[in-house]
């Protein structure tokens, strides 16, 4: 939730455009389905639907959002979907991953409950 509410608060310094902010909903829409277990392996096809944007709209989001510091998306070539981390609002520039223990569980601390997350 910290995310989401730091996103909105960088907006009005660095706005960005309807289209990247709605590339950035579904991608942590995702991440969040996805337990934050990076990358999320996503399609263009598939972020095209889910944001109901053409794919030309999708590229010139993502690039948006990587030129802003918002995701880092990874090629893996052919016909293989692309591998998306999205990035801190909070703390510039560091990857979104699930808190965990040396065992693998998830930690049930105050903060691992407020948001899930930690810094990678």
């Amino acid at each position: 939730m910290q995310e989401i509410r730091y996103f909105y608060k960088r907006q009005l310094s660095f706005p960005l455009s309807t289209h990247a902010q709605a590339l950035w909903s579904y991608l942590m829409y995702r991440g969040n389905e996805a337990f934050w277990h990076f990358p999320l392996r996503l399609s263009l096809m598939e972020l095209a639907g889910g944001t109901k944007m053409s794919i030309t709209m999708v590229k010139r989001a993502r690039r948006e959002l990587e030129d802003y510091g918002y995701i880092r998306h990874q090629s893996f070539g052919g016909n293989k979907p692309a591998g998306y981390y999205i990035l801190s609002n909070i703390h510039i520039g560091q990857k979104l991953a699930p808190q965990v223990e040396q065992s693998g569980e998830a930690v049930q601390t105050a903060k691992a409950q407020k948001n899930g997350l930690h810094l990678a």
